[in-house]
């Protein structure tokens, strides 16, 4: 493959698949610590005749890399116990050993449905997708309906999801959810990767990325028939939902609209005014205080954060500082 091996990576190899005539599709995974998922995970992939390569970036202390050829032979194994805890970089540095001309991100806990690779194949015959959001089902009733347009960035700053729905064709988004999220190699090496500082839970750093697509001019689009399905594992830390969680999702939209509408716009105020007016819902005078002590806390942070991290005009979409550049010339090249 004519890759250098980054010596903060090691790198277990099985043998190659051949790649089928088009386009050749990677597949990314970030794990950590959840060895059962994982190997649930790849043995659904293998199922998947239409990819060509899996690479799976594994933050976990010990080496999983022999569950993981067991579960799919030609898996390309990275083990990075020193980006545990950074989710967005682990993404980074599976950028740095995917081969693929599409790339595509999938969780640890989701198991790909039958066609999903196909379905990808085929939005991308379009030349002018850039990136495909792809279903991801919850098992949830009535999930398959959804009352609002799918995937958008509202004027209010908030964002619709509607990701589980079953849509009659795909639909153009604004932004997809990163458990089930497929990319250009020459979009992503155009914007230098993700950008990879947005602590926490990382949330928001999938939708920050689609929204740098649809920036350069890329049309990003909701492909309902390339489904998968979510099977939340547990957290490392902390519960899915916690309060932790709550402060870094506060804190990273903050940033994230900044960085999309600078941090002078009304989208962002509008978004703050928002937040403050939801802590009025909340049934009790204990929980309105709680939740109006975290949403202060998380929009706080963010714009404590800004003055490094985004101007008071949009910021540009392509990364330029080192590891930007890193990973445009690995990609590019």
């Amino acid at each position: 493959m004519g890759a250098v091996e980054p010596p903060t990576a090691e790198v277990r190899r099985a043998g190659a698949t051949p790649a089928p005539a088009g386009a050749r599709l990677s597949v990314c995974v970030v794990t950590y610590e959840r060895p059962a998922f994982l190997e649930r995970c790849l043995r659904a992939l293998a199922s998947q005749r239409a990819i060509d390569e899996v690479v799976v970036v594994d933050a976990s202390a010990r080496p999983q890399d022999a569950l993981a050829a067991a579960a799919l032979p030609a898996v390309r194994y990275v083990h990075a116990p020193q980006l545990a805890g950074w989710m967005t970089r682990s993404r980074n540095e599976a950028l740095r050993w995917a081969t693929g001309d599409l790339v595509a991100f999938v969780d640890d806990d989701v198991v790909v449905r039958p066609g999903w690779a196909t379905a990808l194949r085929a939005a991308f015959a379009d030349a002018a997708v850039a990136a495909v959001a792809g279903r991801t089902c919850n098992g949830l009733p009535g999930e398959d309906v959804y009352g609002r347009p799918v995937g958008r960035l509202l004027d209010d700053g908030t964002l619709t999801d509607g990701f589980a729905s079953l849509t009659p064709a795909p639909v153009e988004v604004d932004h997809g959810i990163g458990a089930n999220m497929t990319f250009r190699r020459s979009v992503l090496a155009e914007l230098g990767g993700f950008r990879d500082d947005y602590p926490g839970t990382a949330l928001r750093e999938d939708t920050d990325l689609f929204l740098r697509v649809g920036a350069l001019g890329g049309r990003v689009v909701y492909e309902p028939r390339a489904a998968v399905d979510h099977r939340p594992a547990p957290h490392v830390r902390g519960a899915r939902f916690d309060t932790r969680y709550k402060l870094y999702g506060r804190r990273n939209h903050v940033v994230l609209l900044a960085r999309h509408a600078g941090a002078s716009s009304p989208m962002l105020r509008r978004w703050i005014g928002g937040q403050l007016r939801s802590t009025l819902r909340a049934h009790g005078a204990r929980r309105r205080l709680l939740r109006l002590g975290v949403t202060l806390a998380g929009i706080g942070w963010g714009l404590l954060a800004l003055p490094g991290a985004a101007g008071l005009r949009p910021a540009p979409p392509c990364r330029v500082d080192p590891v930007g550049r890193e990973l445009r010339a690995v990609l590019g090249g």
